[in-house]
């Protein structure tokens, strides 16, 4: 029972994260990275005056740190990937690249499927061809006028959809080599996120100030969700192990689609541009749960 919860909770917190702010007006997706890390921290330090797990030697906390700080600027790719290109097409370009690279990562770090069987290789082959597949149709989802017009860029869009989908799919290996539970590094990654999106809040010689009052409640609406999503994973992986969790998060894919055709209308419904994104990110979707299946 407690593993369907959480999965219920990872994958409605991890589809729906972006919505909240994906509108708000700003002049830099920095400020929005840096009140999505602030929120964050906020739930990680409740979470772990909650656990009582405070306690971390000098080198197990710098290495979460330093993820920490990975993923501050994966964060800003992908607020860029999603402020150009939408959602749905954003989401569903950087999650399947996610899961390929921490393919990569596990195998050259880490040594896993150090000695993959036949079937094994050319399931992994397969599942791979999918998430290609699904993201060149995503790609070739144009956006329709509305989503031409204005400041939006295509290209910018796409780096920034490339790098999210690299760094989001290498943050969680400072974590690993710091040889401690997701539970233990989930501060100490917190305050990293919150660093790096601090400096580079700094850099821009912007100030964090938004335009409305209820913006502030919409841009870490967005940190909340994040982090909740991510201690929905935890849970999740507690209960049914780490490949299996990890497969069952990648359904967020999904709903994640789902929200950007339909509530945001990134593209709009009944649109070629929404046909090839679904179909993109279900060709996607199901080559990530090979793939998950296979890790666990």
């Amino acid at each position: 029972m407690m593993g369907i919860l959480a999965a219920l909770v990872t994958v409605l917190a991890w589809g729906t994260w972006l919505a909240p702010s994906q509108n708000v007006p700003l002049r830099r997706q920095e400020i929005r990275t840096f009140y999505v890390a602030t929120a964050n921290l906020i739930v990680a330090l409740a979470v772990a005056l909650w656990r009582g797990s405070w306690e971390l030697d000098a080198g197990a906390f710098w290495w979460p740190f330093a993820g920490g700080l990975v993923w501050a600027v994966s964060g800003l790719c992908a607020f860029t990937a999603t402020a150009n290109l939408g959602i749905a097409k954003a989401f569903g370009i950087w999650a399947p690249l996610n899961i390929v690279v921490s393919l990569v990562a596990g195998r050259v770090i880490f040594g896993e499927f150090a000695h993959p069987s036949r079937t094994q290789l050319t399931v992994l082959v397969l599942a791979v061809l999918l998430i290609v597949a699904g993201v060149v149709l995503i790609v070739a989802a144009k956006p329709g006028a509305e989503q031409q017009s204005g400041t939006r860029s295509v290209p910018r869009g796409l780096l920034g959809a490339l790098g999210a989908g690299v760094l989001w799919g290498l943050y969680f290996v400072p974590v690993e080599l710091a040889g401690v539970s997701p539970w233990a590094g989930a501060l100490p990654l917190a305050i990293g996120i919150f660093a790096g999106s601090t400096v580079l809040l700094l850099l821009t010689r912007h100030g964090p100030r938004l335009a409305a009052a209820q913006d502030y409640l919409r841009v870490t609406g967005t940190g909340v969700l994040w982090s909740v999503g991510n201690f929905g994973m935890l849970m999740l992986v507690d209960a049914w192990g780490a490949g299996r969790g990890y497969t069952v998060s990648q359904l967020s894919l999904v709903v994640n689609a789902l929200v950007g055709i339909y509530w945001l209308k990134e593209p709009a419904p009944r649109t070629r541009g929404a046909l090839l994104t679904l179909g993109g990110c279900a060709l996607a979707t199901i080559g990530g749960v090979v793939i998950g299946a296979l890790k666990s």
